[in-house]
């Protein structure tokens, strides 16, 4: 008897695979005439996942095709470092509470040392993010006082914004108005 079972299994029966006479044969005649020709479509058409252009697209090493170039962090300000600031319950916003805003009153800040930008009708404070950002200060700078949006989602539009900065937010452009 096999240790730790309840019963005896030396002696059951095995179960054997089924011989081949009793195995059915697919001969090409029995197919239908569509699926016995290889598709029209060239083989590199069918499968083009990713797409050229796409943030999945590979590219050579030491190749900045298609993407910014990163720049070297400080020690301390790694994402995890940063995902540990947000743990942390700090006011990264700046406000107590979020409000709306106009835009006039946005563009104040647009200083290294008072950033606020806009991505989606939200309006975010980065000043404190500036130091953790992977694409360094300048890439943020060319958003701060702006509406980023666009500059934000041709450069990651894979990144949930609120992810990342969902901390860091100060309010809501208010009106209809636009940058």
């Amino acid at each position: 008897m096999v240790m730790g079972m309840d019963r005896d299994i030396t002696n059951e029966a095995t179960v054997e695979p089924p011989a081949a006479a009793e195995c059915p044969i697919i001969i090409e005649a029995d197919l239908p005439e569509a699926l016995m020709h290889e598709p029209a479509v060239p083989a590199t058409a069918r499968f083009n996942f990713p797409m050229r252009g796409s943030p999945q697209m590979l590219t050579a090493p030491g190749s900045a095709q298609g993407r910014a170039k990163k720049v070297a962090l400080k020690p301390g300000f790694s994402p995890l470092d940063w995902a540990r600031l947000v743990k942390s319950g700090e006011n990264l916003s700046g406000v107590p509470v979020p409000r709306p805003y106009t835009i006039d009153e946005i563009k104040l800040h647009n200083k290294r040392d008072d950033c606020w930008m806009v991505i989606g009708n939200k309006i975010y404070n980065v000043t404190r993010y500036m130091d953790f950002h992977p694409g360094g200060k300048s890439q943020l700078m060319r958003a701060a006082g702006k509406d980023g949006t666009k500059l934000f989602y041709e450069s990651h539009a894979w990144v949930n914004p609120d992810n990342i900065l969902g901390p860091c937010l100060v309010g809501f452009v208010a009106g209809p108005g636009g940058f």
